[in-house]
């Protein structure tokens, strides 16, 4: 299996880390601290960092202030999403169906509809899509 590394950016100057590979570490609270301390997150109201990509799956850690929002793309040959919180709560919608999750909870959400998810406060969730 071949790693894959992404490129350190203006916003990221740290340099690479994995982001595919046969074993991925993943800190989770150090990704945390960093998204939220960054220029983004403050000016924009929210901020993400892909923690692990291969083929058919990508991992997003996503951190929102109260009242922003993740909605679906135009992306296809999505298959399913899962949509784990880690901090605060936010509310799931699609299809005129909506689901409210709290810290530890999992949506599983087969990608049907366009979706959209709102934070009551502040949240933080991995966002895990599988092609």
């Amino acid at each position: 299996m071949e790693e894959k590394f992404n490129n350190a950016t203006p916003q990221r100057p740290a340099g690479s880390r994995a982001l595919d590979g046969q074993m991925v570490p993943v800190d989770l609270p150090n990704f945390i601290k960093e998204i939220k301390n960054e220029t983004s997150y403050h000016e924009n109201g929210k901020n993400a960092i892909t923690v692990f990509k291969s083929e058919h799956t990508t991992l997003t850690l996503v951190a929102l202030k109260k009242g922003e929002k993740i909605q679906s793309g135009t992306e296809e040959g999505h298959l399913l999403m899962n949509l784990y919180v880690i901090e605060g709560d936010l509310s799931f919608s699609a299809k005129e169906k909506e689901q409210y999750l709290s810290v530890g909870q999992l949506l599983n959400y087969h990608y049907d509809y366009p979706f959209q998810a709102i934070a009551h406060a502040e949240c933080v969730c991995l966002l895990t899509v599988i092609k």
